[in-house]
């Protein structure tokens, strides 16, 4: 076989397994050479070079020992004797330790190493016996013997004579092993030599084929390559041969013929797509582009179907070759055909030996002919097919033809989705001009509607502003009526109460009976003000929820309890039913408030039966059903009976009483818990009151409610004090991470004229805190790292900023617990964001700079319970002077004062065990005066408990913040009045 043919793989191999041979005879024949050198080295090494060592040892160990020898004998040593022989014992053993090596290694006749081992044996007997002379003291023949005449020396220089022969022995030994080496390199470096040479001339004899067989079809490939380069297209290599560089230049000749086809194909899809660009109509595009595709597919028709507006149908938009019969419209959600089969997959179907029967037409002048092979186009737009190409052929497809359309598809697709899209865009153009010219019709008709509500907009806001101040005007009338109202049912209530306890058994019992009535009535009185101030509390958003677990049972129980003996003063039946203990967590407060409303009502309207309660638990909430048999509700009147100020009919009210309040109170409350009350009624037979409350009431409920309301009252007004308008020394931190609410919140305090510092964070407030006191605080709640409630917490433990006043601004919704917590922080307000009053806001910010006097604890004399103590009244009002008097004539010593500039007189003639304040006063208010009392270096620490008929929750809780020690509702309650006289003075 020629070696061009053998495949340059087998070239090399068979060049590298000559090139191996040689190498690996090379390696081995210097390997030997190589050994023969180490042995020879060795046995050197082993034999004569050991021998001459161990010879020279034992001749230096000879000569110290007779050395030694003199030194002992001739008595002037500064040894002992002892040392001197240890010596040489030492010595001899270390030549017998040579023997042995020599023994060992000594090539030489053993007679030589026998001979040397009998004289040193011999040696050692005569030492002994110089030492033993010496050890007798026979000091001169000792001498004698060790002398180089004597005995000893003799012996010594006999060793020494032995020693030389062995050591000439191992110096003619070594020189034969020398000679021996150098005999064996000259050997090893002929052979190297002529082996590398052989080696050389085969590499270069290699090379050469090598080269002469490779680099000719690599020049004419890399020719070829150039050829290609340039743009020639049918350059190919002309070389053959059956190794790699045949198979190389086959397949350049290959890829070569297949770029020339793919750089065909691409001029063929370019100019497609430029005949495809000249037109931006619809219609005339469709037609060019079936002129186009149809010869360059060898295609004999095509067709263009369009998806309608509708989106319901594909319909024949344009068609080149096709019989017009064989174009059908086909349904778009249908899926039917090969036209379906497309749509669904959204990908180019070809199909394949078309069954006879199928209706696809070619017409010529020779005649018609039935399409062999069908090519589906689906047009894409996003991921909707909004048109299909269809091309047919009498003939089957040509993988050209497949390839052009499948690389013309996306082109063809961007370019007919774009003409569609501007077709349409330019239709819904027509369209919305003549909808713009009807909307500018109906733009003018507009302004003149808008016109019109302007003016509306502006009466009504006039309306709401008159609404705002009806409702602020009846809420103040609400508020005034209540306290005139309380200051003379104060005098009836409280004097009735003092003379039946005074006249019981002294006038008639007709007469008694009188009293009765008045009492009752006036109580009556007192509780339809009760229920009109929680109407208006109601109304007006301020009812406070205090959520708490409580159990309906006891709850009912306590209530049917209170209300028995009117039921058995009616000769009537007051039952409740046995059930389980339920406990549910809401506001018992109100809920024992509609619960008595509900069994009074009741027991009221029911003449004769009784009334049945009855408890249910559910799944998630529970049921209270009163039931009686009472006089019923009309069907008419029932949708109306939870309207305020309504009963049934004007005879019911005359016949029963009541303003008809309790139930829409109520209705209200049931609504605050989130709860329903269900009404049934038959009238003549008694009605069914159903109330239904969650287990669970929404903590969060109406918890968002100022701590500290801002009114503009009297009371309010004077509570404050060194009402100084001038803030420019005052100093407000506001600690807030919000950026937006920071700059609104400078902006309005910067209006009021203080100064601002801020600080974003809890760390930042601190800092600013330590270097100065600020004179109030604008806190959030809600910050990063630490919370606006540790921050208050820290503040209120720390004694220098325990009194600091601290606005709550927070966008939290706020829990009964968190309420609670900042109510014992004694914050000076809360105040919801995204719900800000400006004018509020600022009265609240101004009222922290005005000194507010803080709560003072209770202060308790633990008086003798004999002696009397002496009450300094100071009320304006006539008549509650004289009820209170009466009230304490019997334990009591009491002074009146009708102002606070009597109050003052009287304070300078006596020493009042505790004083009774009226805080509406005609010249200065209560507090005002409760004020100047403190700074009496007498009165600090004297008890002053506040009257007033101002009862509303945050009314108490406004005037016991200033110091007071006790709080005394009107009406007076003649066993609370007494109560909290004595809580105060014996502290119980």
């Amino acid at each position: 076989m020629k070696q061009s043919n053998l495949k340059i793989a087998s070239q090399i191999n068979i060049w590298l397994t000559v090139l191996i041979v040689l190498l690996a005879g090379f390696v081995v024949s210097t390997f030997f050479s190589l050994d023969m050198l180490w042995q020879n080295t060795k046995s050197l090494y082993e034999h004569p070079l050991t021998v001459r060592r161990a010879v020279g040892d034992i001749e230096v160990d000879v000569l110290y020992i007779h050395n030694r020898m003199l030194h002992l004998v001739q008595d002037d040593h500064t040894e002992s004797p002892d040392t001197l022989i240890a010596e040489i014992d030492a010595l001899e053993t270390d030549i017998y330790r040579q023997l042995d090596i020599l023994y060992d290694r000594y090539l030489g006749p053993m007679s030589d190493l026998d001979a040397i081992s009998a004289s040193v044996a011999q040696w050692s007997t005569i030492r002994a016996e110089t030492i033993r002379l010496y050890h007798t003291g026979d000091l001169e023949t000792a001498q004698l013997r060790v002398e180089d005449q004597g005995v000893d020396g003799a012996q010594t220089s006999l060793i020494m004579e032995n020693l030389i022969q062995v050591s000439a022995f191992a110096m003619n030994k070594g020189d034969t092993f020398f000679n021996d080496a150098r005999t064996t390199r000259s050997d090893n470096l002929i052979r190297i030599s002529l082996l590398s040479v052989g080696v050389l001339i085969i590499m270069l004899v290699a090379g050469f084929l090598l080269r002469r067989g490779i680099l000719p079809p690599l020049t004419e490939l890399t020719n070829a390559a150039d050829s290609m380069r340039q743009g020639k297209l049918d350059a190919r290599v002309r070389f053959r041969s059956r190794n790699e560089l045949g198979t190389l230049s086959a397949s350049f000749n290959s890829m070569a013929g297949t770029i020339q086809s793919e750089m065909a194909y691409r001029e063929n899809l370019a100019s497609i797509t430029t005949a495809l660009s000249a037109t931006a109509d619809l219609r005339s595009f469709c037609q060019q582009l079936l002129k186009t595709l149809i010869p360059s597919t060898d295609s004999q028709m095509g067709a263009v179907y369009l998806l309608e507006e509708t989106r319901q149908r594909f319909v024949p938009f344009e068609s080149l070759g096709a019989v017009p019969a064989s174009l059908r419209p086909f349904a778009n959600a249908a899926f039917e055909g090969e036209f379906g089969y497309a749509v669904t997959t959204q990908k180019i179907r070809h199909i394949t030996d078309i069954p006879e029967d199928v209706p696809v037409v070619f017409s010529s002048v020779s005649g018609d002919y039935r399409a062999k092979e069908i090519i589906t186009i689906p047009i894409l737009n996003g991921s909707d097919v909004v048109a299909v190409v269809s091309l047919a052929s009498i003939k089957n497809y040509s993988r050209e033809s497949i390839r052009l359309i499948e690389g013309a598809h996306s082109e063809l697709s961007a370019r007919i989705a774009a003409l569609i899209g501007w077709q349409r865009i330019l239709e819904m153009s027509e369209r919305l001009q003549r909808a713009n010219q009807e909307l500018q019709q109906q733009s003018k008709e507009l302004e003149m509607q808008t016109s019109e509500l302007t003016e509306q907009n502006t009466e009504l806001e006039l309306q709401k502003k008159q609404l705002d101040e009806a409702s602020r005007l009846k809420t103040n009338f609400l508020s005034n009526m209540s306290h005139e109202l309380r200051t003379p049912l104060n005098s009836v209530i409280a004097l009735t109460g003092v003379l039946r306890r005074r006249l019981t058994n002294a006038i008639p019992a007709e007469e008694f009976s009188y009293l009765e009535v008045i009492e009752r009535n006036g109580k009556a009185l007192l509780s339809l003000i009760n229920d009109i101030l929680d109407i208006s509390r109601i109304e007006a958003g301020r009812e406070v929820i205090e959520i708490e677990p409580f159990s309906v049972h006891a709850s009912v129980r306590d209530l049917i309890d209170l209300i028995m003996p009117q039921a058995e003063q009616k000769g009537i039946s007051l039952t409740l039913d046995p059930s389980d203990d339920v406990r549910i967590t809401s506001d018992a407060d109100k809920f024992r408030h509609i619960m008595q409303n509900l069994i009074g009502n009741a027991v009221k309207f029911t003449e004769q039966g009784g009334v049945r309660v009855a408890i249910r638990a559910q799944r998630s909430n529970v049921s209270v059903t009163v039931t009686d048999t009472g006089i019923g509700v009309s069907k008419e009147e029932l949708p109306h009976i939870f309207d305020e100020f309504r009963q049934a009919d004007g005879s019911t009210s005359r016949r029963f009483g009541g303003a008809g309040l309790g139930l829409a109170i109520s209705k209200k409350y049931a609504d605050l818990l989130g709860g329903i009350i269900q009404v049934k009624s038959t009238p003549g037979q008694g009605s069914e009151f159903t109330l239904t409350l969650p287990l669970e009431t929404d903590a969060s409920v109406n918890f968002s409610l100022p701590v500290r309301e801002v009114e503009a009252e009297a009371e309010t007004t004077s509570s404050l004090t060194e009402a100084d308008s001038d803030f420019s020394q005052k100093t407000v931190l506001l600690v807030e991470d919000n950026e937006s609410a920071i700059i609104q919140m400078q902006d309005l305090v910067g209006t009021i004229g203080c100064r601002v510092q801020t600080a974003r964070n809890a760390e930042e407030a601190f800092q600013i805190i330590a270097q100065a006191i600020p004179d109030a605080m604008i806190l959030d709640l809600m910050m990063p790292d630490v919370d606006g409630f540790k921050v208050l917490e820290t503040l209120r433990n720390a004694e220098i900023t325990a009194h600091v006043p601290v606005l709550i601004l927070t966008a939290k919704q706020i829990s009964k617990d968190e309420l609670h917590f900042l109510k014992r922080n004694n914050i000076h307000q809360l105040i919801q964001k995204g719900d800000v009053n400006v004018h509020a806001l600022k009265n609240a910010i101004t009222g922290m700079f005005r000194k507010q006097v803080k709560p003072a604890p209770s202060i308790v004399h633990h008086m003798d319970k004999n002696a009397v103590p002496t009450v300094l009244i100071v009320e304006d009002n006539p008549d509650n002077m004289t009820t209170i008097k009466a009230l304490l004539t019997e334990k009591f010593i009491a002074l009146g004062a009708p102002d606070a500039k009597a109050c003052f007189e009287l304070l300078t003639e006596h020493s009042p065990d505790v004083i009774l304040m009226d805080i509406a006063l005609p010249d200065i208010s209560g507090i005002d005066a409760f004020h100047q009392i403190r700074k009496l270096a007498r009165f600090q620490k004297t008890p002053v408990i506040a009257l007033t008929a101002s009862v509303m929750r945050q009314d108490r809780e406004r005037i016991l913040a200033h110091g007071f020690n006790g709080f005394i509702p009107k009406p007076i309650d003649e066993k609370e009045f007494h109560r909290v006289i004595n809580e105060v003075l014996y502290g119980k």
